[in-house]
């Protein structure tokens, strides 16, 4: 098979980027900030002013513009006033013809996002210390992506935000940063998220590599299934 490169815009510190490379791309990473932990080759730059010669090359693009301007917590200080990017995010991969490409967000973003699939932490067992993680997040793309079902069950969710990690069940230990977890929160959020190389901080706003895994195999199989058709 082929190898496909594939393009992480506002890639942080390479939640999708290790799913993708998972599945099987060759990734590189787009920020404007220094990412010590990311793990492969990024491109310190703007995401949404690279130009044609560095999108050139790369056969998937995935884009995870900042939720801060749609989530829940967007009242919040730090937050407020910040940019909504979404529709200048698909205006520019909707130019490029050629190039399969997801825009990943939080649920709060779904009024603007366009016919997008739901993942789910149970979707694929993720979970740590007796949790489940739901962790939730839509993603719109430009060719179909497979949504099973969730499958939550009464087990207590953990939430990995704000640098901690917390069940979130009044029945299991309440809401706060009290919660105890064997070997400490980070420990937790690494187990639950599938995540060993970055800082609490970064896991509070990363996505689970599976997910992309499983996108990034959707794409694989799409782009396979048109070469087998050009042939």
């Amino acid at each position: 098979m082929r190898k496909y490169r594939a393009l992480d815009l506002f890639c942080c510190a390479g939640g999708a980027s290790m799913g993708l490379h998972r599945a099987g791309f060759e990734v590189v990473g787009v920020d404007t900030k220094p990412r010590d932990n990311y793990p492969f080759e990024v491109i310190k730059h703007d995401a949404l002013g690279l130009t044609a010669s560095h999108l050139a090359g790369f056969d998937f693009i995935w884009a995870s513009p900042p939720c801060q301007g749609y989530s829940a917590m967007r009242h919040a200080p730090g937050a407020v006033g910040a940019e909504r990017l979404i529709g200048a995010t698909r205006d520019r991969l909707r130019r490029l013809d050629t190039v399969l490409w997801v825009i990943e967000n939080v649920e709060e973003a779904a009024p603007y996002m366009r016919n997008p699939v739901m993942l789910c932490g149970s979707m694929f067992g993720l979970g740590a210390q007796g949790c489940r993680l739901q962790r939730h997040r839509l993603f719109e793309a430009n060719f179909h992506i497979p949504a099973p079902a969730c499958s939550h069950d009464e087990r207590p969710v953990i939430g990995v935000y704000g640098g901690h990690a917390r069940k979130r069940s009044a029945l299991a230990g309440g809401r706060g940063t009290r919660d105890v977890w064997e070997g400490g929160h980070k420990a937790a959020a690494s187990e639950a998220l599938g995540i060993d190389w970055m800082t609490l901080g970064e896991m509070s706003e990363a996505i689970p590599p599976a997910y992309a895994e499983f996108i990034g195999r959707a794409a694989i199989a799409r782009m396979e299934a048109e070469r087998a058709e050009a042939a």
